[in-house]
């Protein structure tokens, strides 16, 4: 069910995610368990995984950030144009492009 999330919806769960981890334990363990020279490449490949989720993380924030942000200055748009408020005004406070303004 999990891979086939992300095809389908081209975006990797938090279930996915633990799924893959915990496969990709069990691979390490039953391919290095027994050789303890592997256990610093072992804590580099958990740092550089740690370090990835991160990333996936701040962006996933950013992107939801930026799209509450964009809604938001809908309803200002919408709000200030339906005041009959002039169209410099509105792009000015807004930000957004006379063709987003008159899209709305």
């Amino acid at each position: 069910m999990g891979v086939f999330t992300v095809l389908v919806n081209n975006y990797i769960t938090a279930k996915d995610v633990a799924m893959l981890l915990h496969r990709l334990l069990n691979m390490n363990l039953e391919l290095y368990g027994e050789y303890p020279e592997f256990v610093e490449v072992d804590m580099t490949l958990k740092q550089l995984v740690d370090t990835g989720i991160d990333e996936a993380i701040d962006k996933a924030v950013a992107k939801a950030e930026a799209k509450v942000a964009k809604t938001e200055k809908s309803r200002t748009a919408k709000a200030m144009k339906a005041g009959g408020e002039a169209m410099n005004k509105i792009m000015r406070y807004t930000g957004l492009s006379r063709r987003e303004i008159m899209a709305l």
